[in-house]
């Protein structure tokens, strides 16, 4: 067990570092693109213009650490907890009976439909419950995030040399032009479910703005840009969202419940298989079936690495059988066949 959950949280810090990579890449190579230096006006070295990026990242860091840090940490091990007793302890099933009982139903299937109602209420308590879980366990850990930026760091300075000398080792021909194909197709993909994160991220920042708002909750700007940020956090990003606006609603906790559940609903099923099947071009049912896939089987740390996971799968898949299908080819050829029976 504790080598599974260290093989998934080794597997959360290399794809959080391959997120900030790239993240931080288009912002380097504009940084290197105005800034020049010397008679010549050269851009700035790659590694200077990462090193000035990384220490205004880090004095930022630094900074809003020391100003919310510590209420950070009392939401996460106190607030958090008692958001969801308020959340779910105050339930009050009588108004749905009162519902149900004015409905054109009969009686025995109004019992049916309080019980599946009750049977979802807990299976939702259940899963909050279990994610926060996870986050409070998590938190333990936090001081193992500051590797993900090293691991971009060098992600940033050493892919390129890696890859010339990759594929300088490989023959030459058409195994080495499958091979920068293939590199460059796993690039593009990672890069398209960094922008879809991205896109994601900033679609529910607005809509929670514009939505608590509506609902008349207090900071409803400060609160949707955090939901917009949270939103790259699969999973508990949407339930640290969830349980900050809830402490916040007052008597209107069930309308933002309401409201985050139909975004969630909208946002899972629609907006990002879309985005994700631009960027990594799977289809939506796919997407669909690999972030429940990660959730059964890894919980937050599963959602988290799935997607990427799956299209590297994906990119492989594909560059496998194309290969496979150009090497048949090759050698049922005509000019193939000759060459045989002439060496023979």
């Amino acid at each position: 067990m504790r080598v599974l959950r260290a093989i998934q949280g080794g597997g959360v810090l290399l794809l959080l570092s391959v997120f900030f990579a790239y993240m931080l890449a288009p912002v380097d190579a504009g940084l290197r693109s105005r800034v020049r230096i010397g008679r010549r006006k050269r851009p700035l070295p790659h590694a200077v213009s990462l090193t000035l990026l990384y220490t205004v990242l880090f004095v930022a860091g630094t900074l809003g650490w020391r100003l919310a840090g510590d209420g950070i940490t009392r939401w996460v091990g106190a607030t958090a907890p008692a958001a969801v007793d308020q959340l779910f302890g105050g339930v009050d099933f009588d108004v749905f009976e009162r519902l149900i009982a004015r409905g054109p139903i009969t009686s025995g299937a109004g019992r049916v439909l309080r019980q599946r109602l009750e049977s979802a209420t807990g299976y939702i308590e259940a899963e909050v419950r279990r994610t926060l879980g996870d986050l409070i366990s998590a938190a333990r850990y936090a001081a193992w995030l500051a590797v993900a930026p090293v691991l971009a760091f060098l992600l940033l300075t050493g892919a390129p040399g890696f890859r010339r000398s990759a594929l300088r080792v490989l023959p030459h021909g058409h195994l080495q032009w499958r091979a920068e194909e293939y590199l460059r197709d796993v690039n593009s993909a990672l890069a398209g479910y960094v922008r879809a994160q991205a896109a994601a991220g900033v679609i529910v920042g607005v809509a929670c703005v514009g939505g608590f708002a509506l609902l008349r909750l207090p900071s409803a700007v400060s609160m949707g840009i955090a939901a917009g940020v949270l939103e790259l956090v699969p999973a508990i990003g949407p339930l640290t969202t969830m349980l900050m606006a809830a402490t916040q609603a007052g008597d209107r906790v069930l309308a933002v419940v309401a409201f985050l559940g139909a975004l969630r609903l909208v946002e899972d099923y629609v907006v990002f298989p879309r985005l994700i099947r631009r960027g990594t071009h799977m289809s939506t049912p796919a997407v669909i079936l690999t972030v429940w896939s990660g959730a059964t089987l890894g919980g937050a740390a599963g959602v988290i690495v799935a997607i990427p996971v799956a299209a590297f799968l994906s990119v492989s898949l594909r560059h496998w059988r194309e290969y496979r299908d150009i090497e048949r080819l090759v050698h049922t050829s005509p000019g193939s066949k000759a060459r045989t029976e002439h060496e023979s």
